[in-house]
Formats: C-alpha cells, structure tokens, sequence
C-alpha cells in the first residue's frame, strides 16, 4: 500500500493527500496498475455455453448419421463385386437390403407428425423391395404377384384402419393396445390364407386359429376395462394413486 513519505503514515490506494498531515502521497507506477486492477477488475471467463439441438434438428443429425453409416456399407459392397466380377452381381441384394433400412428409417424421421404418409412410405418401400428380390433372382417375377402383393396389400390395410381408429377415439388408453391385438390377429389370419392358398392351391386356415383366439379374447378385455375405468371415475382415481400416473 502506498505511504506518507513524511510521517510513514500508510493510505489507500486514490488518496491524494496524507490525512496527518497534508501532504501530497507520492504515486508509483506499480501502485496506480495495482489502483487500477482494483477498480476495473477483469471480467470473469465464463465457459463456452454448449449449443442445445431442438427435436427436429436431433431427428435430422439422427437421419444423417443413419443415411453416412448406411452409405459406406453401399459402397464397399459395389466396388467390391466391381473389383471381382466387373459387374454389379450378388451385390444387388445387399444393396436394395441397405436401401430398404434407409428408407424405413427416413420416413418415420422425416415425417413424424404424418402417420398416413409414414404408411404409404412404408408399404411403398417394402412393396418395391420384394419386387427388386423377386426380379434379380432370375430376371422374372415368380411369386411377387401372388404372394407378395398379397401380404403388402393386407399389411398397408390393417395399418391404415389401425391408424384411423386410433385417432378418431377420444379417450385413448387400452383401447388402443385392444386394436393392436385385433390387428395382429387379422393379419396372422390373412398371412395363413394368403400363403397356403400360394403353396397349396386352396385357401385353408390352420396355425392362425391359435393366434386369433387369444388376441381376440385379451383384446376383448382389454376394450371392457377401458371403458370401464372410462366410465367409473372413483375406479379411475384409485388406478391413478395405485400406479402413480
């Protein structure tokens, strides 16, 4: 701290004049810089603030991640048959395989608030792939027309009336896990008529009979309790404090 030169009286810093005795305090030069650290201090380095990504621009890293990692697979397989064949031959499975994963992934990415677009990308994606598998087999369609189309067509169907059900209930809850299981029902009926008729020429149900009865008996009650609960209030406010939701 500086100091009287005439009587060693010590003063703050900024102080003109001794308090004894008047006279002027001699400056230095370290002390005007220590004076003037003390009333301008140096403002604090606050750390870098880390950049937060909205759902849309994680969904869209998310896509790109997925669509670089599916690319560089795509490519090895390519230049691999290139290099050994001189031409695009096995390769071609791998290839509309990996295509296939991109685009089931786009769609839901992509379109996440439009289920109706989400399932007609879907089938379509599906639908064109079973067309490529059937075709680059032997360059002729041999089963796509009668089973695959069949199978697509039954998949889009029971899709779509899942995804208009559930969006026209008002209250949703088990009723939709109850349409889910009369989907899957269905669909396992369709699947065994569609695939016996292809193999055996007639259209028979055997192994779907076990899968329908049970989705259809659970789904059943799982339709009866929500619109029990739906109904009694004191019963849905007891399920709420016993389940914590």
């Amino acid at each position: 701290m500086p100091y009287c030169s005439r009587c060693g009286v010590e003063v703050d810093f900024g102080i003109d004049n001794c308090p004894l005795c008047t006279r002027p305090i001699q400056k230095f030069e370290d002390d005007e810089e220590i004076e003037y650290k003390k009333k301008y201090p140096d403002e604090p380095v606050l750390p870098p603030t880390k950049k937060v990504l909205n759902p849309k621009q994680k969904k869209q890293r998310i896509w790109e991640i997925l669509s670089v990692s599916l690319l560089i697979p795509f490519l090895i397989v390519v230049f691999t048959d290139l290099i050994v064949n001189a031409t695009v031959s096995w390769a071609r499975f791998p290839m509309i395989s990996l295509m296939l994963v991109w685009l089931l992934a786009t769609f839901p990415l992509v379109f996440p608030k439009r289920p109706v677009i989400v399932v007609i990308g879907l089938a379509l994606s599906v639908l064109i792939f079973l067309i490529l598998v059937d075709y680059f087999d032997n360059w002729q369609f041999d089963w796509f027309y009668q089973l695959a189309l069949s199978i697509i067509a039954l998949l889009t169907g029971m899709s779509a009336i899942l995804v208009f059900a559930s969006t026209k209930v008002k209250v949703k809850g088990l009723n939709i896990a109850a349409f889910i299981l009369f989907g899957v029902g269905i669909v396992n009926l369709g699947l065994d008529l569609i695939i016996l008729s292809y193999l055996r020429g007639q259209a028979t149900v055997t192994w779907s009979l076990f899968v329908l009865a049970p989705t259809v008996v659970v789904g059943g009650f799982l339709l009866y309790m929500h619109y029990r609960i739906t109904k009694d209030t004191d019963l849905r406010d007891k399920l709420k404090r016993r389940f914590h939701f």
